[in-house]
């Protein structure tokens, strides 16, 4: 008769819980450290976003102290009820939206002044524009040459 180890059956299920706890305890390692990770990851982002409010609330600090100085008030004063302390010069500075008048007489000769209102019409083109008709119309861009 053969020899066989036939181990008892509470043996073999002490081992099967056995593997079955050690199992659970596993997932239960992996899953704890997981959300140790994901707990990290979001102390991370809060205080990020803490430096940011930091950062705001002493830019607003700062601003408010700018609004409360005589300097900010002086400023406000000038600016918008148009106040001016004594000894102080007004200088208003607009913008000149003519377009630059082209020297014309006896200075230029009409070859001369053709070629500064070609030079004048180039200089107020866009860069892109001048570039495509410099390589792809350049009969038009002689045409306008001309045209002057």
């Amino acid at each position: 008769m053969p020899y066989r180890n036939l181990e008892p059956i509470s043996k073999q299920l002490t081992i099967v819980i056995g593997l079955t706890v050690v199992g659970f305890m596993t997932f239960g390692l992996a899953l704890s450290f997981y959300r140790n990770v994901l707990f990290e990851e979001t102390l991370q982002n809060i205080s990020a976003q803490n430096q940011k409010l930091k950062e705001n609330i002493l830019q607003s600090q700062q601003d408010l102290e700018y609004y409360r100085s005589a300097q900010y008030k002086d400023k406000y004063a000038k600016e918008n009820l148009g106040r001016i302390t004594p000894g102080e010069n007004v200088l208003i500075i607009s913008q000149n939206d003519q377009s630059p008048v082209l020297a014309t007489g006896d200075a230029l000769s009409p070859s001369e002044q053709q070629q500064a209102a070609y030079d004048e019409i180039l200089r107020q083109m866009p860069t892109i524009q001048h570039w495509n008709l410099y390589l792809f119309h350049r009969d038009k861009l002689e045409e306008l040459r001309r045209g002057l």
